[in-house]
């Protein structure tokens, strides 16, 4: 049991340390990003861009979209780990509100323009959603329910807030 544990941490640790070369060492930016997404204009219509390695800092692991949720109602409120996430609200409006060690800042997604990278260990609320509202992620990791972190008290320990 406590190999596996160790085995488990060493796995998580790896991970990271990978992500953070991957990422930091390259361009330095800082996360989380908001961007003004490429869109292509012309007399059929509009072409909105987002590619791995430009935009979305990650290989992308697996995708899904939130929608259909009703009013007043929030998603997230949790942390991952691990995963990176890009989210573009396709359609519509959402709120996300993310804190890390640094902070915590509120982001308007309310074109198809915009997209939000958000990084590992960073707390996520969704919430505000227009009633036609379809929220694009793009992930870096599969879904692993041990990934994450699903209390806020439990969330500021482990960034050591």
């Amino acid at each position: 049991m406590a190999r596996d544990k160790k085995t488990s941490e060493l796995v998580l640790f790896s991970t990271r340390l990978s992500l953070f070369l991957q990422l930091f060492t390259a361009n330095r930016t800082v996360y989380p990003k908001m961007d003004k997404l490429k869109t292509f204009t012309d007399s059929r219509g509009n072409l909105t861009i987002v590619e791995e390695g430009h935009e979305v800092p990650f290989n992308i692991k697996r995708v899904y979209w939130i929608y259909g949720v009703p009013e007043g109602e929030e998603r997230g409120k949790h942390s991952n780990k691990v995963s990176w996430e890009y989210v573009v609200a396709v359609s519509g409006s959402v709120e996300i509100t993310l804190e890390d060690k640094n902070g915590r800042e509120t982001y308007l997604l309310d074109s198809k323009e915009k997209g939000l990278v958000i990084p590992p260990d960073t707390w996520d609320e969704i919430r505000n959603f227009s009633q036609d509202a379809v929220l694009l992620v793009l992930a870096s990791h599969s879904y692993d329910e041990t990934a994450y972190i699903n209390s806020y008290e439990e969330f500021l320990q482990y960034i050591g807030k």
